[in-house]
């Protein structure tokens, strides 16, 4: 690193020219005054101070200026963009349902044990004939020795025994057939008709007192699906929308309850609800 000196010098001073005048009683020649002038080329030194001040000035500077040639000033950092951060509760464990046990398999319904073969009845002995008699031979009757004799009649042979036939053995009986299985009986559908069946007529009087409720009626279907009979079973507590369900549900058509696929007679509950429009 080179180093920097400063120099300075003063210019020449300028000797002012005084006429020669008497002083007092003494006189004093112009040649008499002395003056000593610095020389335009003799060097001024500084003092030690200075010449410190000035070089820590300079390598200041120039340390400065090197930094700024090689390094570049960088520029400065973009701050972040900042970061909301919200909380957000956890979220609540919801509780885990149960696996449902699965049903137990229905199991099929032993067979009935088949019944023992009836025992084979013993074949009666066959009786042994009964021994033929010896039949009496008749006396002879006394003839004339004139008349010529007769040859005497040999008995018939007895007929020969027809043996008792032997009795053929009872056939087992059959098993019996195994007992059908109960048929199943569906009650009455209606609600399946609710589509086609008319609603009831709201009474005028009870919808001007806002009176509302709900009538649960029994009705007994018949195997064609016609209403039988329909009585109140639990009321609205107004007699009127009451009487308005049971005069529609007993023009209703109705899916009639079943046994196996047999049509039969049943009771359905049917609940008709009253409520006035806002």
């Amino acid at each position: 690193m080179s180093t920097l000196i400063l120099s300075r010098r003063l210019p020449p001073r300028q000797l002012r020219h005084w006429p020669h005048q008497p002083v007092g009683n003494c006189n004093v020649a112009p040649s008499s005054l002395v003056v000593q002038q610095h020389s335009h080329n003799a060097p001024h030194t500084w003092p030690p101070a200075a010449l410190a001040i000035a070089l820590a000035i300079g390598l200041h500077a120039a340390l400065a200026a090197w930094l700024m040639a090689d390094h570049p000033q960088a520029p400065e950092p973009t701050p972040p963009m900042p970061i909301t951060v919200q909380w957000v509760p956890p979220p609540v464990a919801l509780p885990v349902a149960q696996p449902t046990p699965p049903e137990p398999t229905p199991q099929p319904a032993p067979e009935p044990p088949a019944p023992a073969p009836a025992p084979r009845p013993e074949p009666a002995p066959t009786p042994a004939p009964p021994e033929p008699k010896p039949a009496e031979l008749p006396k002879p009757k006394a003839q004339p020795r004139t008349a010529p004799s007769k040859p005497v009649a040999k008995p018939a042979a007895p007929a020969p025994s027809i043996a008792a036939p032997t009795p053929t053995p009872a056939a087992a009986p059959a098993p019996r057939p195994a007992p059908a299985a109960p048929q199943t009986t569906t009650a009455p559908i209606g609600r399946a008709g609710y589509l086609n069946n008319p609603p009831p007529v709201y009474p005028p009087a009870a919808a001007r007192r806002h009176q509302e409720g709900t009538t649960m009626l029994r009705v007994h279907v018949l195997p064609n699906g016609r209403t039988d009979q329909v009585q109140v079973l639990q009321s609205s507590g107004v007699p009127a929308l009451d009487d308005a369900a049971q005069a529609a549900v007993r023009q209703w058509t109705f899916i009639p309850a079943k046994r196996g696929d047999t049509p039969v007679e049943g009771w359905v509950n049917v609940p008709m609800a009253f409520k006035l429009a806002p």
